[in-house]
């Protein structure tokens, strides 16, 4: 299938590994020359190499989503090396686990910062970007825990990934009039680091809970985020797509 994005250009926050280094290939894999950014150069710099592996051109931009310089750094080198920005892929966050008591303001903000407020200046930015050309794609990363609220995630995850789902649908009503379609995904429990963390007690009860009995794969998050970034899902906006395996809370 065709999703007609071959030639435009995306940005991925967070690509270096999991769920964004999945983004950035199945991206690429359709023709979409790709802008990673990450914090590790490492990992950015091994995902970048295998964009251009699949013939498109790729770029990676150290820098930290929680401050606006770098986000202006990011957009501008994107702009330059791929010659527009036309996807935009907010997956950058961190998931702290402990109990709401024990959360502090400090990292409340850390957390509300990483996850929601880069959401927002990243989506501001390439917003900047897309307006130019009446075309655009922004589609963030929710989660189950945003949706159903969390067992094992914590109060300041949870409230992020909830952030993520009101400011996504207030986005598409309010920039669909230049061709921008806004929307977010809501993963269950993925394969990915921050699953691994669970210890095996709590991993078996999280699969206890999902009907289809297994954890889902980065690839198949990438899959649905691909299709909403394309041609294909040019009606689809102001939605969050829950990818659970059939978890209901």
């Amino acid at each position: 299938m065709d999703l007609k994005i071959k030639g435009k250009s995306a940005v991925v926050t967070g690509g270096g590994k999991g769920i964004g280094r999945a983004c950035a290939l199945a991206l690429a894999k359709e023709g979409t020359n790709v802008c990673i950014n990450d914090l590790d150069p490492e990992t950015g710099n091994e995902t970048l190499n295998d964009i251009k592996a699949l013939g498109v051109k790729g770029a990676f931009v150290k820098g930290d989503v929680t401050k606006e310089a770098d986000i202006k750094t990011l957009f501008k080198i994107a702009k330059e090396e791929l010659g527009a920005v036309d996807i935009l892929i907010n997956n950058a966050g961190i998931s702290p686990k402990l109990p709401f008591y024990e959360i502090t303001t400090n990292m409340w903000e850390q957390v509300l910062n990483t996850n929601l407020k880069s959401n927002f200046m990243c989506s501001k930015e390439a917003f900047s970007y897309m307006k130019e050309h009446d075309w655009g794609r922004i589609v963030s990363l929710s989660s189950l825990a945003g949706v159903h609220g969390g067992i094992n995630s914590a109060a300041h995850y949870s409230a992020s990934k909830a952030g993520i789902i009101g400011l996504t649908k207030t986005l598409a009503k309010q920039v669909g009039k230049y061709n921008i379609t806004v929307n977010c995904v809501a993963p269950g429990r993925i394969d990915t680091a921050m699953t691994r963390m669970l210890s095996k007690e709590k991993l078996d009860e999280v699969l206890s809970r999902i009907p289809l009995k297994r954890l889902g794969t980065v690839e198949e998050v990438a899959e649905v985020i691909t299709f909403l970034a394309s041609e294909g899902g040019s009606y689809i906006t102001g939605t969050c797509v829950e990818i659970l395996g059939g978890y209901t809370g």
